[in-house]
C-alpha cells in the first residue's frame, strides 16, 4: 500500500515553517524567517524540501495549512500557496488546520501538559492611545481521561477578563494574546511558558494527519483564512463609507 506523502505549512505567526512526512512519520522540517519574509521564503523552502526527497509537487497527496487566526499577511501568503497548489494539482487533498488547535497541541506532550481546561488566546486587538481596551480571539479546549483534546464551544473575540470570567477552573492559558492580555496567575489560573505559546509546523502536520484520517478536507476554492477581526484597512473604509 502506497503511503501518503504530505506537507504542512505554518505562516500564521511571526515564526513559520514547512514540514514533510510520509505515512505517519514526519521526515523533514524547515523553519521560515520572521513573518515579513514568509512570502519570500515559503516557495523556496518547499522546493528545497521536495528536491531533497526527490519529489515534485505533483507527487504530493495531502497538504495541511494553518488557517488562523493570525497575521493578516502571513495567513494570506500560506493560504494563497495552498489554494494555488490545490488548483494546479487537482488530486492534492487539503486540510485546513485551526491555528488555536495547533497551539493547544504544544501542551499535550510537554511538562506543562498536566491540565484539563486549556484556553488559547490569540491576538485580536491591542490597546492603543485611541482604544484603551484590548481584545483576544479565545478558544477553550478540554482533555478527557484518555488524553484526547477537544474544542469546547465556539471561539469568541472579546476582552480577556470577560472571557476568563466564564471559563471553568482550574485553567491553563496559552497563546500570543497573553502578551498584552494583562491576566495574573493564581492558584486557579496558570500560564504556559513563552516558548509554548506559538503554533509549530510539526503540530500543524500532526493535526493535519489526524483530520485527514477523519476525511475532513477542504477544496481549494473554499479554503479561506480565519481572521480574529477585520483588516484595519477594511474597517476604516467601511467607516468612511458610512460617514463615521
Amino acid at each position: 500500500m502506497t503511503k501518503i506523502k504530505s506537507i504542512a505549512i505554518e505562516t500564521s505567526c511571526r515564526i513559520g515553517g514547512v514540514a514533510f512526512g510520509v505515512g505517519e512519520q514526519m521526515l523533514a522540517l524547515e523553519p521560515l524567517g520572521p513573518s515579513g519574509r514568509h512570502a519570500a521564503e515559503l516557495l523556496a523552502k518547499l522546493d528545497e524540501m521536495l528536491l531533497a526527497q526527490k519529489l515534485r509537487p505533483a507527487d504530493l497527496d495531502e497538504l495541511y495549512i494553518s488557517v488562523g487566526p493570525g497575521s493578516f499577511t502571513g495567513l494570506r501568503v500560506g493560504v494563497t500557496v495552498a489554494r494555488t497548489l490545490g488548483q494546479v494539482y487537482p488530486s492534492l487533498k487539503i486540510v485546513a488546520v485551526p491555528t488555536a488547535a495547533a497551539v493547544a497541541e504544544n501542551l499535550t506532550t510537554t511538562p506543562a501538559g498536566d491540565w484539563q481546561n486549556l484556553g488559547v488566546l490569540l491576538a485580536a486587538k491591542r490597546a492603543t492611545a485611541g482604544h484603551k481596551e484590548c481584545s483576544v480571539h479565545a478558544t477553550l479546549f478540554s482533555r478527557d481521561d484518555a488524553g484526547l483534546v477537544s474544542q469546547v464551544g465556539q471561539a469568541i473575540v472579546a476582552e480577556p477578563a470577560e472571557i476568563i470570567a466564564g471559563w471553568p477552573r482550574p485553567m491553563l492559558l496559552t497563546g500570543e494574546g497573553l502578551e498584552y492580555a494583562g491576566i495574573s496567575e493564581d492558584d486557579q489560573i496558570q500560564q504556559a511558558p513563552d516558548d509554548l505559546r506559538l503554533p509549530r509546523v510539526e503540530n500543524v502536520w500532526k493535526l493535519g494527519r489526524r483530520l485527514a484520517g477523519e476525511k475532513i478536507f477542504t477544496s481549494y476554492h473554499e479554503l479561506l483564512p480565519i481572521y480574529a477581526r477585520r483588516p484595519e484597512a477594511v474597517r476604516l473604509w467601511d467607516e468612511k463609507q458610512n460617514g463615521k
